[in-house]
């Protein structure tokens, strides 16, 4: 047989295998145009009871249509591979811990004495003997919280948090020393060592409750 015959043998066996596949694409693709008009007739009388414009699915053309089903293959074959890859990952470990057996002590290590180490007892030379002053903006943002936790038991319709917090000169309530502040139309003490909050009232100043407790512990 002649180089010119199997060459011709070779071009009638690809342009049938090509008409094949173009009468198999032609078959899918009037399938695929009878159901995405299908799925349009119903919509288009689903839109018309509801009185709501219809917006039809458009129609690819053929080779719209069979491009789109190439690169839905391709993403398929990528997320297998890494599917696979995964497992992999997992098969491997899996084998690495069942199999992994811990390193055995010496018999070196086994016959030492183990030697008491001594420390000697930790004094601190600083003997505290003050409590900490906070800063204004501490206790400014200290009041915000209380305001934003007891809005609603210190009688205000809506959170006061949100507004402006000014300052009101210091004072000294119950003996301590403290920041004032007004906010919300209401006038208040927060402690310089934010050990507690206080309303100001007609008869004086009173502990804000948190929970049933007076004082904040820090």
């Amino acid at each position: 047989m002649s180089k010119e015959t199997k060459i011709a043998k070779k071009e009638q066996k690809a342009a049938k295998k090509a008409a094949k596949l173009e009468k198999k694409q032609t078959k899918d693709y009037a399938k695929l145009v009878a159901s995405i008009n299908k799925k349009n007739a119903k919509a288009e009388k689903k839109a018309a009871k509801k009185g709501k414009p219809f917006v039809p699915v458009p129609i690819p053309t053929q080779e719209e249509a069979f491009a789109a089903v190439g690169q839905s293959k391709g993403k398929k074959i990528v997320k297998m591979i890494i599917l696979l890859l995964i497992i992999w990952l997992l098969v491997y470990f899996l084998v690495m811990w069942f199999t992994y057996v811990a390193p055995a002590k010496g018999e070196e290590e086994d016959n030492t004495e183990t030697v008491a180490t001594e420390y000697e007892r930790y004094s601190n030379p600083h003997e505290i003997t003050t409590t900490k002053t906070y800063s204004v903006s501490e206790a400014k943002a200290l009041l915000k919280q209380v305001l934003h936790d007891n809005w609603k038991t210190l009688g205000y319709s809506s959170d006061p948090s949100s507004s402006s917090i000014n300052t009101s000169g210091n004072t000294t309530v119950n003996g301590a020393q403290c920041y004032g502040f007004t906010a919300g139309g209401k006038s208040y003490a927060v402690a310089m060592n934010l050990s507690a909050v206080y309303e100001k009232t007609n008869d004086g100043y009173k502990p804000v409750t948190f929970h049933e407790t007076e004082y904040l512990m820090f």
